[in-house]
């Protein structure tokens, strides 16, 4: 008996343990999309008022990313079988923001401890377990003509972040959903064509 539970504790500590590792990104067949975190970004949109962006576009562009494939292809992004999308955790915490600190200057990338720290909030999503990814936005620029987020993949159960990918794009398209959802297609692009393939060799080792 006590030789059945060692074993059973030893299974259970090397699931935990293969859940954690990296390389979980890539062998992962499914994976659960959280959507857009606004909740550490800058905004430089003098087209629209702080309190428009937060509770207007912050929920037109996660609606845009969630039920556009066509432009937003979450399969080949990232290679994955299957795309769960649970907007639950993000539209919790970016209705939190203050209006107040959505704009001013973008100092500097956000750092993978900033990141954890917003993963670490990740508890009331709708599965408990499995390979989770959210873009997290830092920044929206109009004059640069940029948007840039990190893109971040963690393991769900224990909210520890496996891969941070930071990346940007350029805005484009007529209303300020479409020009500043560009962006977000663009990293789509990138990481269905090379990214997603350079970041696999960079951790699996070829």
């Amino acid at each position: 008996m006590k030789k059945i539970l060692l074993l059973l504790l030893v299974a259970t500590f090397a699931t935990i343990v293969n859940a954690q590792d990296p390389k979980t990104v890539f062998t992962a067949e499914k994976i659960v999309f959280y959507g857009l975190d606004f909740t550490k970004a800058k905004f430089a949109i003098p087209d629209a008022k702080p309190a428009e962006i937060k509770d207007t576009y912050f929920e037109a562009w996660n609606e845009t990313v969630f039920g556009d494939n066509g432009r937003f292809p979450k399969e080949s992004a990232f290679g994955k079988v299957t795309v769960y999308g649970d907007p639950t955790v993000v539209k919790r915490r970016n209705a939190a923001v203050n209006t107040a600190d959505i704009t001013g200057k973008y100092e500097k990338p956000l750092t993978r401890e900033d990141l954890q720290g917003v993963i670490n909030d990740y508890k009331d999503g709708v599965r408990k377990e499995g390979l989770g990814v959210v873009f997290i936005v830092e920044h929206f620029s109009k004059a640069k003509k940029e948007g840039i987020a990190s893109i971040v993949f963690f393991d769900i159960a224990s909210r520890k972040v496996l891969l941070a990918k930071r990346m940007s794009g350029e805005p484009g398209g007529g209303g300020l959903n479409n020009y500043w959802m560009r962006t977000i297609q663009v990293m789509f692009e990138k990481m269905g064509a090379t990214e997603y393939y350079l970041w696999q060799k960079e951790v699996m080792g070829k």
